[in-house]
């Protein structure tokens, strides 16, 4: 108890309730820089800054930490004064479209995540994983605060997903229809970076 209540403390490991401790925002950054020896982050960049700007949103890419996708690369476009930025290092939470992306591809741990969740977020992230195998993208609101999510996943040779891009923007300025230029520029985005990792379709 002693080792883990110091660990918590150090951000190492984060309290879950009564389920226990799971990994912590400290953890998730030191595993975000060892992630940067590996593929797809290291060539996402020019990618997520062309989606940056022919979006004008910010682009993210996120790989998947254990339990939550974690942001590992962000980009603002370069022409906006006014932008939505995410901190590198953040682990995003089971109701982001990112979420929905990565657990539309690992059917095996949608059951045990989604028991953490009451039953409404747990519905609202079952509709969006749904939505993934139909469209091939999610979508979140965050409406309290104005925000719109767009996430897509990047596959790799095998087909496994290795990451999601998503584009963050406002509710006025990110249109939810899914034939919009901004969602189309994302999509090729997604495709670019997973045939660029030896994925065909």
């Amino acid at each position: 108890h002693r080792y883990l209540a110091s660990l918590a403390n150090a951000g190492f490991l984060e309290r879950d309730g009564d389920r226990g401790s799971g990994l912590g925002p400290l953890l998730a950054h030191v595993g975000t820089l060892a992630l940067n020896e590996f593929g797809v982050v290291e060539i996402a960049d020019p990618y997520l800054r062309d989606l940056a700007d022919v979006a004008e949103e910010t682009a993210v890419l996120s790989v998947w930490a254990g339990r939550r996708p974690v942001v590992v690369r962000s980009h603002e476009p370069e022409n906006r004064v006014l932008n939505i930025s995410i901190r590198v290092g953040r682990t995003l939470n089971l109701d982001a479209a990112q979420a929905a992306v990565f657990l539309a591809y690992r059917r095996d741990q949608i059951d045990p995540l989604l028991e953490q969740l009451d039953e409404p977020q747990a519905e609202r992230v079952r509709r969006r994983i749904d939505d993934v195998r139909r469209t091939g993208v999610a979508m979140s609101d965050t409406i309290n605060v104005g925000v719109r999510v767009i996430a897509a996943p990047i596959l790799d040779r095998e087909g496994m997903i290795v990451a999601t891009v998503a584009i963050i923007g406002t509710v006025h300025t990110l249109s939810p229809d899914l034939n919009s230029g901004k969602v189309l520029a994302l999509r090729d985005t997604a495709a670019r970076l997973s045939s660029a990792l030896g994925f065909t379709p």
